[in-house]
């Protein structure tokens, strides 16, 4: 193969290409390198990440593709070198797009669901301050609420932990304007899609502890004064019946020593304060499986996201909102529960304490 040599001639602006392997520019060696440097230099980077609850369709990349498309073809005259589409998957694949039409038509046939997507840009621009164009890189990833994700990011495995949806946006740029222009587009786009949480929910997710210990201790708290109240009113007929069988006439002193030595002797007090104790530690117990009933329920009513690009994404979907709509109506259940409890373990104790 033979050398290629970059020749500038003053009078002749059009490339050529010479049988004997020379290529001519219209441009010095200086620019030629500042060209170069343009396409494989180092830019400068914008991030950011948004996060929130929400639901990427086929439709919502779409969207992202065209706006930014339109962005920087009607603004910066901008040509689309290469678009490209990964979609992760929860079994660890991945399958990469390489246009957007490729995009467009997708549909994937296997049962797997997806869990991320990460569009990229590639944009030659040329800048109005500029001599030659610029290679310019956009980048969206967007993650899906799910516990474990395995994200590949230049064919490096990255394990994310996220506890909701997110958004993240990674710009290489070689003009500041033109980075935080785009940065500002998708930012407005991503927002339009983050669905706002019930404020209830909310409240009640960030304060499960306190809710599940504030019903813990009410609960206990029921119980011991339905303890007290118990144990005040056997008191009080116990003293009623001592003091009439004492202070009767028709008794004589024997048979009222006999009988103050019979209830002695039966450990009646005894056997109440030991029914006050077992009653007190089975109030405890529930009292503290109905806080750990409420803080589960409580604390896991986070609204999850979703990037439902196949069929099975869907169904999960649909899966995980039934069962979050279970837990909220478990978590109403099991305050319910530990009141009512509360009411009918006292009832049921002061039947047992008040039957001879």
């Amino acid at each position: 193969m033979q050398e290629i040599k970059i020749v500038n001639q003053e009078n002749d602006l059009e490339p050529k290409n010479f049988s004997k392997g020379y290529l001519t520019f219209p441009f010095d060696i200086s620019q030629f390198k500042d060209f170069i440097t343009g396409l494989l230099g180092k830019p400068q980077t914008i991030s950011k990440r948004i996060s929130g609850n929400f639901e990427v369709q086929l439709s919502d990349l779409q969207s992202f593709y065209e706006l930014v498309n339109q962005r920087v073809t009607q603004q910066n005259n901008g040509q689309l070198i290469q678009f490209t589409a990964k979609i992760f998957f929860t079994d660890r694949s991945a399958v990469q797009l390489g246009s957007y039409n490729e995009l467009v038509t997708y549909n994937e046939v296997k049962p797997i669901i997806s869990e991320a997507v990460k569009l990229t840009w590639d944009y030659l621009i040329q800048f109005s301050d500029k001599t030659h164009p610029e290679k310019q890189v956009i980048e969206l990833l967007i993650i899906s609420a799910t516990e474990k994700a395995v994200i590949e990011d230049d064919d490096v495995p990255s394990f994310l932990y996220v506890s909701k949806g997110e958004f993240r946006i990674n710009i290489e740029h070689t003009a500041r304007s033109f980075g935080s222009d785009i940065e500002n587009t998708l930012t407005n786009q991503i927002e339009s899609l983050l669905k706002k949480e019930n404020k209830f929910k909310r409240f009640v997710r960030r304060h499960s502890s306190k809710f599940s210990l504030g019903f813990s201790f009410l609960f206990l708290l029921t119980s011991i004064f339905g303890a007290y109240l118990a144990t005040s009113h056997f008191i009080e007929n116990e003293m009623k019946r001592v003091q009439t069988y004492t202070n009767s006439a028709q008794h004589t002193v024997n048979e009222k020593v006999d009988f103050l030595t019979s209830y002695m002797a039966s450990g009646v007090s005894s056997q109440h304060y030991f029914k006050v104790v077992i009653f007190l530690l089975i109030s405890v117990i529930l009292s503290i499986l109905f806080g750990v009933w409420i803080e589960e329920t409580a604390s896991n009513n986070r609204e999850l996201s979703f990037v439902t690009l196949t069929r099975k994404a869907k169904d999960y979907r649909d899966e995980i909102r039934k069962k979050m709509e279970h837990k909220w109506t478990w978590f109403l259940i099991s305050i319910g529960t530990s009141i009512a409890t509360g009411i009918i373990a006292n009832i049921i104790f002061n039947f047992l304490v008040e039957k001879p």
